[in-house]
């Protein structure tokens, strides 16, 4: 009995053996495919937030929207200018005479006016301020939602990256254990070990076998989503480097910087000098209008009665509301709810930003601990395997000892491939909770430090200088020295 069950098991494990190659040559073949009709990809964690700016649509989504509130300050600037407008018409009386017969007339006129605001209670001034106030706030949104897909396209990174490494260690494991099942077989004919080591050994290989299915599905959904944020199939990834540089001492170091340099925050701030300027705005409702308007006019008639005229004028015409049922003061009031609102709304971020900086700080560190005790795990794990092994030759131990230390190294090592993916997490989540996580951080980082990032950068730009100039890009303003700040 126990003999047919090892047949089947040897014949299933030759089955999904078998099936596997199949799988990893029509994988390879499509690799080839792929690989030579498609330029080849970045493979490092730089050039690909690079590619990710140039080619996310949720970004060029909100870069658009910037464009929106430009427009918009043009449109607030044109108040300022003078309104001109030309204008000709022509008309044709016919009158019936009582004597008999009729008289037409034709009359032409055509001239040109303009008109200019001189003052109108300092609304104009106030809705431009307003405008790029607005602006900045939506420059600020855009910067924000970058660093949210930089850091979404991080964790695909390091998700490929911990996939793949997941799936070597497991295809290794399931390697060992076939390679251990033969072992126990031949010395279980010699008598040496029993069947129930064969039964645990094959639980074990069972169990691999899943685990090394679960580890392809997860590199599957992590290749998608990586595709899905960069817009091409992940490459060959290596580990990134870490921008330990830029972590701060303390916690309350990390929460002073972002409020420094928090998109979100600086947004906010916008938003409310720009509600400030929405009340001066409205309150200039109540001040007085002046207007300069001028008219020159040619009139061209075909009756002798009507003579050809020229016409020259100039007004200055001075206004004053008096009552309009107060709208004006409602106006005003909803603008100053709306500016109280929108402090409240920067105060209650403010808090949420410094607690977010603390938080992604304290974690990284954890991350950083996880990762030294999970290496520390593997070197004990491995000892404790090696040791087990030489007392099993003594006698000292059993064979499911052996078995039980393996599994022990492995999860061992399947921590600290996590535990290494999480540190990297850990440490662009706080760049990310400070406002420092942007694509010109990421290329003057990377190029400073690791001469093949600094090729693959230098590349790209050669690339894109080749390449026509897109509109519509964000150009970054006024800028720290924080390479980590603004836009490129």
């Amino acid at each position: 009995m126990f003999e047919a069950k090892d047949a089947m098991g040897s014949k299933r494990a030759a089955a999904i053996k078998a099936g596997t190659r199949k799988h990893l040559v029509a994988a390879l073949l499509v690799a080839v495919s792929v690989f030579s009709i498609t330029p080849a990809c970045a493979d490092n964690l730089a050039q690909m937030l690079y590619d990710v700016y140039d080619n996310n649509p949720e970004i060029q989504a909100e870069e658009a929207g910037l464009d929106v509130k430009k427009a918009m300050t043009k449109k607030a600037t044109s108040a300022f200018m003078p309104q001109v407008n030309a204008y000709a018409s022509h008309s044709m009386v016919e009158e019936n005479l009582k004597a008999g017969g009729t008289d037409r007339t034709r009359t032409s006129q055509y001239g040109i006016e303009a008109s200019q605001r001189l003052f109108n209670g300092f609304r104009n001034r106030n809705n431009l301020i307003k405008a790029k106030y607005e602006e900045k706030s939506g420059y600020y949104q855009v910067r924000s939602r970058e660093r949210e897909i930089l850091l979404e396209a991080v964790k695909a990174y390091m998700d490929v990256y911990a996939a793949r490494k997941m799936i070597t260690l497991r295809r290794e494991h399931v390697a060992n254990l076939e390679k251990q099942k033969r072992a126990t077989q031949a010395r279980i004919r010699a008598g040496e070990l029993t069947r129930t080591d064969l039964s645990k050994t094959e639980a074990l290989l069972y169990r691999a076998y899943a685990s090394l299915e679960g580890a392809q599905a997860d590199l599957g959904g992590a290749a998608g989503r990586y595709e899905a944020l960069v817009g091409y199939r992940p490459g060959d990834l290596i580990y990134p480097q870490m921008p330990v540089r830029y972590l701060p001492a303390t916690p309350d170091e990390a929460a002073k910087k972002a409020l420094q340099m928090h998109p979100d925050l600086r947004a906010s701030r916008a938003s409310d000098r720009a509600a400030d300027y929405a009340v001066k705005s409205a309150q200039g409702a109540f001040l007085p209008t002046l207007d300069l308007s001028g008219n020159v006019s040619e009139n061209f008639a075909s009756s002798v009665a009507e003579t050809n005229k020229s016409d020259r004028s100039l007004s200055l015409r001075l206004s004053l509301p008096l009552f309009d049922g107060g709208a004006r003061s409602a106006e005003v009031e909803r603008a100053r709810a709306a500016r109280s609102q929108q402090v409240h709304q920067t105060n209650a971020l403010t808090a949420k930003i410094k607690a977010s900086a603390r938080e992604q700080f304290l974690r990284y560190k954890a991350a950083e601990a996880a990762t030294r005790q999970a290496k520390a795990e593997v070197n004990a794990a491995s000892n404790l395997l090696r040791g087990i092994k030489i007392e099993e030759k003594a006698g000292q131990r059993s064979y499911l000892d052996i078995l039980d230390a393996e599994v022990s190294l492995l999860d061992a090592r399947e921590l600290e491939i996590y535990s290494r993916a999480d540190s990297v997490i850990a440490i662009y989540s706080y760049l990310a909770a400070t406002g420092q996580l942007t694509v010109s951080g990421m290329r003057n980082e990377y190029a400073r430090n690791d001469p093949q990032t600094a090729a693959v950068v230098e590349r790209a730009r050669q690339m894109a200088s080749a390449d026509k100039p897109r509109s519509g890009r964000a150009v970054g303003r006024g800028t720290s020295g924080d390479p980590w700040s603004g836009m490129r």
